[in-house]
C-alpha cells in the first residue's frame, strides 16, 4: 500500500520542508494500521545539485521532534537513501 508520494525539488527552506513533512505525518499518525503492520516512511531520491542537503533534512528533524511520540505509538518505521552530491 502506498499513501503517498511525494517529490519536493527546487531547493526548499528549512520552514518549507519542515511544513510538508509536517503534513505527511500528520496523515500518516492519524491511527495505527488496520492489522497491526508497521507504516514505513521511505526518505529519498536523488538529490539535484543545487539543493542544501543539511537545510532539507534539518525540516526533517524538526518535524520529526514534533511527530515524534505519535510516530512510535503508531509503529512508523524510518528508512532514509540519499544520493547526489550536496
Amino acid at each position: 500500500e502506498l499513501s503517498n508520494y511525494g517529490e519536493y525539488s527546487g531547493n526548499p527552506t528549512r520552514t518549507e520542508t519542515r511544513e510538508y513533512v509536517k503534513t505527511v505525518l500528520d496523515l500518516m499518525t492519524r491511527s495505527k494500521h488496520p492489522s497491526g503492520k508497521p507504516k514505513i516512511l521511505l526518505i529519498g531520491g536523488a538529490i539535484a545539485n543545487f539543493t542544501d542537503i543539511a537545510k532539507t533534512f534539518d525540516g526533517i528533524i524538526d518535524a520529526f521532534k514534533e511527530y515524534a511520540d505519535k510516530m512510535r505509538q503508531v509503529g512508523v518505521r524510518i528508512y532514509v537513501r540519499r544520493g547526489g552530491p550536496n
